[in-house]
């Protein structure tokens, strides 16, 4: 809470300060009148002043600003309400987006995604940046229940550029080079001396401790044995390690591996060509773009190269009649290497697991190379050294793996192409009343490819395994809409009825082989077949709607909406969603009474909505387009006979996911608009939620998908933008957002249970730690301790500290500890402009969550298990009984000390400057007749600097809390072009 109040006090006292600035500039008159601005809206537009619902904006100049390979990446610190947690240094990947916390529990969590009016079911990364206009985000009901069946997650509207009526033809050129590394700095890891050093004193602790020997024995002990426990001897002697636990005289280290210098790309090139012509006739506009994007990511070998196409014409062919179509081809490539996760691949997990005493390249028993046939290196995987060596052959850790062998022998890309075609006609009927229809077609094709070598590396055993699948999407959308909109002196009126019918179809195919020759990655190429797969999956909406709205002197806005969905995903029985809402505004400052010098504009909203989530999955995350129907496997035969295999229950009755949302909202201009606000209370209560429900193990099944539950999110946004300074030579803009969300479980099939380090309870929130609660180090064994409740023979109960970590990890002595869900989010931009230079600063920033720092735990297990990379911060670990120190001992010995508790439970705090542009437009003047109508000169700069509370990991976890060795973002610098003529 304390954070929430420095934060908001800070915001208000900035933004009175500017106001008083603003007061102060009387040479300074301009007025600012966002209120006239038209926002595109859920199938059509509006202007901003007639909006009763929650509807935020970001156009191209945002855009501009940023380098956004996922376009989405852009709302982030923009738009209030927004949580977007990208999901590795990968480019090419797509973002999570969180719209006012989540939804649902098992259902899709993810917006639905409007492009040029029409459902978008591709990859978000086929979009480019510079071909977008605007993107408006609907963050209520009123303001998406015409999106009813699809909008509990919140609706995201791409629009496209267009020309313009009267112009003649503008032509924009971009181009950018640049470079990436990571954002933030990595976590301090042992080098191969002090590795040794240490696991000599893990060593000698065991002996002393645990089996009770003297130090001398003990020391004597370590330094005989390091090696064969290690299997690895970096050293040039063989006791590298004395018995007074430093390196003996002369011995020098032979290897030292620093896997981060081969496995992250610190100077990962990026360049980017983007070309745009645009213009319109009488009748006629016009739009034609291209862009090719080719970027490195955080990985070495990782790789996103991308081509976009794009042409929009509108065109009035007479009174009565409007064309226009919209279309675009993408086409990608991205090398994907690994990018989290515990997989032997995985180069983050290999960095902070695998020590610098193993070597990059195979060595024999004496430490020197071993070349292969054509005298090169050959990268080691721990399992594949001479027969009979029993140094510098296997190592016990991730063998018979090379994170760097697979980063260069084996392959792992996906190929994407999405083409895009979205026609209109509008018939005018009257002045007042049209009707349009809208067909959009999308497809969209998806081919992913893994090699396995077959020489070296988990399918050695098998001579190398290829998998490959290309799968098509098809997405058809028809929609037709009739439309009223008239004035009646003082009153207006308008609607409209809509038609919609979706029909899209998932086609895929797959196959897999073993058994290959050296250089051969194809299919074809397999001696063993692994199987064929192919399925089809198809989902169709249909959908009734109906949008009526009354104003009257633009003061009093009153509005309504319903829907009526159809969709496949439900039995008969349950097929029809049905979804409304109503809304209202009161434009207070109309108001003859109201004339003031301070306040002159004020709005007071409110609107109330029931909106669905028919986007069931299965527990993998993968779409479940039929949860309805009893489903089989076939291909289970005996002998000649052909068998099936029935697979989980079905619950026939199930049900939408329904999301009642409330939104309450005041904004405001003040000093003659000079700073303008925005300020609303929202509520969300999602019931009847698609949950897999676990059942008793005795019945055969662990669960079954049913609607159970019911969760509520809750919290105040917050938007205040100002307009400091502007004259003619100098302008300076500014703009805060915050938002405050929380999330609580109100409904539940049981009193509550425990998933993974969190408790799901009626109550508490899903992002709640339920954990056990570090006591610290005992003085006198080293050895860690933790909380437990006892209780004395009258009932009373107490925190008592225990040794014993299974009994501090019962239930009943696990503790709630901090939410994974922030407690504040925001943005916060300058934008100055000073002649003919301009300087644009974002950042954003999140508060009061908690991370659970897994990878910081396997780097302090203290040398619990022989050869696995430490932290720098072993080093100030307990040494003797009556050490205080909150380091427990290192020792070789299994243990608890690094288990699942308090002790690495975190603050993750953080604020980040996003992007930072500094540009420079050269006065056309200088280009005399050459027909040049500007040149900007640009330097752009994307998370160039984070301040977080606790370092080593970059602070945009997955939104559960948890770290997962996912890549890290990417600090980018470019420096561009852009030409005008």
């Amino acid at each position: 809470m304390n954070v929430k109040l420095r934060v908001l006090s800070a915001g208000v006292l900035f933004f009175i300060g500017q106001s008083a600035m603003a007061q102060k500039k009387k040479v300074d008159t301009t007025s600012v009148k966002d209120i006239e601005e038209v926002v595109v809206v859920a199938f059509g537009k509006q202007k901003k002043e007639a909006i009763v619902g929650s509807v935020a904006r970001v156009d191209s100049k945002v855009l501009a600003n940023q380098q956004a390979t996922s376009v989405l990446s852009a709302l982030q610190g923009t738009v209030s309400g927004v949580n977007i947690v990208t999901s590795s240094a990968q480019p090419g990947d797509s973002p999570n987006i969180y719209i006012r916390g989540i939804s649902s529990i098992n259902a899709s969590t993810q917006p639905l995604i409007i492009l040029d009016g029409a459902p978008f079911g591709g990859n978000i990364n086929s979009i480019s940046q510079d071909q977008v206009e605007s993107m408006t985000v609907l963050k209520d009901a009123s303001a998406s229940a015409l999106y009813g069946s699809r909008a509990a997650n919140g609706v995201i509207i791409i629009t496209t550029k267009k020309g313009k009526l009267n112009s003649r033809p503008k032509v924009s050129i971009t181009s950018l080079v640049g470079a990436s590394g990571p954002a933030v700095d990595f976590y301090k890891t042992m080098g191969a001396t002090d590795f040794m050093k240490y696991t000599w004193q893990a060593i000698k602790n065991n002996q002393v401790y645990k089996n009770n020997t003297t130090d001398a024995v003990g020391a004597q002990y370590a330094t005989d044995n390091i090696i064969s426990l290690l299997g690895y001897n970096p050293f040039n002697v063989n006791k590298p390690i004395g018995v007074d636990g430093n390196v003996v005289d002369g011995a020098k280290l032979l290897w030292d591996t620093d896997w981060r210098k081969y496995l992250i790309d610190d100077f990962a090139f990026k360049q980017e060509s983007r070309f745009n012509i645009t213009g319109g006739s009488e009748n006629t506009t016009y739009f034609v773009g291209a862009d090719y994007l080719n970027t490195k990511g955080g990985l070495k070998t990782s790789e996103f190269e991308r081509v976009t196409v794009r042409a929009n014409v509108d065109s009035k062919v007479n009174n009565w009649l409007q064309v226009g179509v919209n279309s675009s081809f993408a086409t990608s490539f991205q090398n994907s290497p690994t990018q989290s996760g515990a997989s032997y691949q995985s180069p983050i997990q290999w960095v902070y697991t695998v020590p610098n005493i193993y070597p990059l390249y195979m060595r024999d028993e004496k430490g020197n190379l071993l070349l292969d046939t054509f005298g090169k290196e050959q990268y080691d995987y721990g399992s594949a050294g001479a027969s009979g060596r029993l140094v510098n052959a296997v190592r016990d850790i991730l063998n018979n793996e090379s994170a760097v062998g697979a980063l260069y022998n084996y392959k792992r890309y996906y190929k994407r192409s999405d083409v895009v075609v979205n026609g209109y006609a509008q018939t005018n009927l009257t002045d007042y009343l049209n009707l349009k229809s809208q067909l959009s077609y999308q497809m969209y094709l998806y081919d992913s490819y893994a090699y396995t070598s077959n020489q070296y590396g988990s399918a050695a055993s098998v001579r190398g395994r290829i998998s490959q699948n290309r799968d098509i999407a098809k997405t058809i959308n028809w929609t037709n809409s009739l439309n009223f909109n008239k004035n009646f002196g003082d009153h207006n009126v308008n609607a409209q009825a809509i038609f919609e019918i979706m029909d899209y179809k998932y086609d895929g195919l797959g196959a897999a082989g073993t058994g290959f020759l050296p250089n051969v990655f194809v299919l074809n190429g397999k001696t063993v077949s692994e199987g064929v797969s192919g399925y089809v999956n198809q989902e169709r909406l249909v959908s009734y709607l109906g949008r009526a709205g009354y104003s009257y002197k633009n003061k009093y806005f009153i509005e309504g909406s319903f829907r009526a969905d159809g969709s496949s995903r439900f039995a008969s029985s349950n097929r029809w969603g049905k979804y409304y809402s109503v809304g209202g505004a009161y434009v207070i400052s109309g108001e003859d009474f109201f004339k003031n010098d301070i306040v002159n504009y004020l709005k007071l909203k409110g609107s109330y909505g029931e909106l669905g989530n028919n986007k069931t999955q299965n527990s993998d995350g993968s779409q479940n387009f039929f949860p309805y129907m009893m489903q089989y496997d076939t291909g289970w035969n005996q002998l000649g006979a052909t068998g099936i295999l029935l697979l989980g229950p079905v619950d026939y009755n199930l049900r939408w996911e329904k999301t009642a949302a409330t939104n309450f909202g005041i904004e405001f201009g003040l000093f003659n608009n000079r700073i303008t606000g925005n300020v609303e209370y929202w509520n969300k209560k999602s019931v009847d939620l698609i949950y897999n429900k676990p059942l008793p193990i005795s019945t055969g099944n662990s669960s079954i998908i049913t609607n159970v539950g019911a969760i509520k999110n809750y919290g105040v946004d917050i938007d205040l933008t100002s307009l400091n300074i502007s004259t003619k030579s100098v302008e300076w803009r500014t703009s805060l957002n915050l938002s405050f969300a929380k999330n609580k479980i109100t409904e539940l099939t049981q009193k509550s249970f425990i998933n993974g380090n969190k408790r799901w309870e009626v109550g508490r929130s899903i992002y709640d730690f339920f954990i056990p609660e570090w006591a610290g180090v005992d003085s006198q064994t080293g050895m860690g301790t933790w909380w437990y409740n006892k209780t004395d023979t009258n009932g009373n109960v107490t925190r008592e500290k225990t040794a014993d970590y299974n009994v501090a990890n019962l239930e009943a002595n696990k503790i709630y500890a901090g939410s994974s869900l922030p407690d504040v989010t925001g943005g916060f931009n300058n934008y100055l402009k000073i002649g003919n230079f301009d300087l644009n600063a974002l950042f954003n920033f999140s508060f009061g969550g908690y991370i659970y720092d897994s990878t910081y735990a396997g780097l302090m297990s203290g040398f619990s298990a022989a050869g696995r990379q430490q932290s720098v911060d072993v080093m100030n670990a307990w040494q003797k009984p009556g050490d205080v120190s909150d380091i427990p001992v290192n020792i070789l010995a299994q243990n608890n000390n690094n288990g699942t508790s308090t002790r690495f439970l975190f603050k993750n705090n953080y604020i980040r400057l996003k992007a930072l542009t500094l540009g420079y437009n050269v006065d056309p003047k200088l280009f005399g007749n050459m027909e040049i109508r500007g040149l900007r000169l640009f330097i752009q700069a994307d998370n160039l600097w984070t301040w977080q509370s606790h370092k080593g990991i970059d602070p945009e976890q997955s939104i559960s809390g948890n770290t997962d060795s996912r890549s890290y973002n990417l600090r980018t610098v470019s420096m561009g072009f852009t030409l005008n003529f």
